[in-house]
């Protein structure tokens, strides 16, 4: 095969291929061929073999309602060639790629609302805003769903914490930098039990639970994980020294919570084991059977219409406020609620 003439590709095809694609999704009129072709300094040649790739290979720009053909096409307008996408006929429900990244970046976004005002939310809140301006302007796209999105799809946050102060969100930013470049940090903690003095610890884990962020550590030299709520790590500081992030096989967040009730473990805890009985209503009984609370959960129909749940944890801390949350549509058969 003779050797192409002409101006070569200064980037490989991967890069072209994307950057074409990301010109065709943000500009509605398409790209025009000749000004495509100095900008990645192509040739016509290699011009129409990256248009046979695109739409050859791309199936996310199948127009699957008019037999699979693709939705990339070379218009004229005038004596202008444009590279484009053109309006396909298929419906935008018919697009579940657009719904499932629309509906995750909303619910991370809503998910991390109590973040607002730091770093962390402002880049949450910037994802999203760019998503939607390269997004809004495509054939299959409906505004008005874009509009609504906010109430479309809604987080109900449960007892958020306030992480916008200067300080909290200056401490925020040096566990991160701790916690992704694998170094120790100096911090100080505000807790009954708690060393005053600063405390050397490896961060692991930056856990969300109920709203609230929680740093999981341990100390240097030691095995045994610790859980922090950040807004009560009272002082923070990077330092030099690095540590090697434990494997998979000895440390794992999912762990933590199991034999607990909660996000909280109690590791030396003895097993307690928990039956209740809750009161004939429908809608009680739905919910509770509805939902994971715990791994060792069961339940049981009585002949009374009540519903029997029995499971076993390590610790009562966080059962108790769960229980006393039903009222008098729960019984406490064990354990005996004078431990309480």
């Amino acid at each position: 095969m003779p050797a192409e003439t002409g101006p070569r590709p200064e980037q490989p095809i991967a890069v072209n291929l994307a950057r074409i694609l990301f010109h065709l999704m943000t500009n509605p009129r398409g790209w025009r061929v000749d000004e495509l072709k100095k900008e990645l300094g192509i040739s016509d040649r290699t011009y129409r073999k990256y248009r046979a790739v695109m739409r050859d290979h791309f199936e996310d720009l199948f127009d699957r309602a008019s037999g699979g053909g693709s939705l990339i096409t070379q218009v004229r307008d005038g004596d202008v060639a444009y590279l484009r996408l053109r309006d396909s006929e298929e419906p935008v429900e018919d697009h579940p790629w657009f719904f499932t990244r629309i509906a995750t970046l909303q619910l991370a976004r809503k998910a991390f609302g109590f973040l607002r005002g730091t770093d962390v939310g402002q880049q949450m809140e910037d994802q999203y805003l760019d998503f939607l301006s390269r997004m809004g302007d495509r054939v299959f796209v409906f505004r008005d769903l874009l509009r609504d999105m906010d109430r479309k799809v809604f987080y109900r946050p449960w007892a958020p914490k306030d992480y916008s102060s200067p300080e909290r969100q200056r401490k925020l930013k040096v566990i991160l930098r701790g916690l992704f470049y694998s170094k120790r940090l100096r911090l100080t903690y505000d807790s009954p039990g708690w060393n005053e003095e600063p405390s050397l610890v490896e961060p692991l884990t930056l856990m969300l639970w109920k709203s609230a962020l929680y740093l999981i550590v341990r100390f240097k030299g030691k095995k045994k994980p610790y859980e922090l709520a950040v807004d009560r790590i009272s002082k923070v500081e990077t330092t030099g020294e690095k540590f090697r992030y434990p494997s998979r096989e000895t440390y794992s967040p999912e762990a933590l919570s199991r034999g607990s009730f909660g996000a909280f473990h109690a590791q030396h805890g003895r097993p307690t084991e928990v039956e209740l009985v809750f009161a004939d209503r429908r809608w009680l009984k739905m919910d509770l059977r509805e939902r994971r609370w715990h791994d060792t959960q069961e339940f049981e129909d009585l002949p009374d219409g009540r519903l029997r749940m029995t499971f076993t944890v390590r610790s009562m801390v966080e059962v108790w406020p769960w229980i006393r949350s039903f009222g008098d549509d729960v019984e406490v058969i064990r354990p005996d609620a004078d431990s309480a």
